[in-house]
């Protein structure tokens, strides 16, 4: 009996869920990633196996300027720590970044439905720093997909799409990174009275 009141509840919030998206509007949300990789480099001379991890959090507040069309900022802070072991000695990191910027998001369907499709372009600069590495760097990302609504304030959005990374290391490097990425995350649609 209680699997069935369960299940009847969860459809009729479903079913009645739908979206905020009018002018007037304002969306606050983020997502967050983790992201735990090992690394392997052999060599004739240097050898080394190295064990990451990394932490995103990246929220964002926003405000409909037009029915579906929302613009707003974002910020985000990205912790990496980890390192290897060498012969003869071993390097580890501590490397945060943070960088922000303006972000664009339209949604296409209607505000009737229960989901809709969201797209997300963002553009942010930032710098980091810890231990041997500091600089500053940019990033690009433009990234589509459902946002399912709960109710007809909260969703969770599973987006895909490209990004682009490039970082300028005080001591003249660069690194690019450019990529597919995928972003879980939840927004609130919070209409002002």
């Amino acid at each position: 009996m209680k699997k069935i009141f369960l299940l009847l509840t969860l459809t009729m919030t479903y079913s009645m869920a739908e979206c905020q998206l009018d002018k007037g509007v304002w969306l606050v949300g983020g997502s967050g990633k983790f992201y735990s990789y090992n690394e392997s480099n052999s060599s004739s001379t240097l050898g080394h196996d190295a064990k990451y991890t990394q932490i995103d959090i990246s929220p964002s507040i926003g405000y409909f300027v037009a029915d579906k069309l929302a613009f707003g900022l974002r910020p985000t802070l990205s912790s990496i720590k980890g390192g290897y072991i060498a012969d003869g000695g071993g390097i580890t990191t501590n490397v945060q970044r943070f960088w922000v910027g303006p972000f664009g998001r339209y949604y296409f369907l209607n505000t009737e439905k229960q989901y809709n499709i969201v797209t997300d372009v963002c553009y942010q600069l930032g710098f980091f720093g810890g231990g041997l590495l500091k600089g500053n760097l940019s990033t690009f990302s433009a990234l589509a997909g459902p946002e399912i609504f709960f109710n007809s304030s909260v969703g969770i959005e599973f987006l895909l799409g490209y990004n682009y990374r490039k970082e300028d290391v005080e001591d003249g490097n660069k690194d690019i990174k450019k990529g597919f990425q995928v972003a879980v995350g939840f927004q609130i649609h919070l209409e002002k009275n």
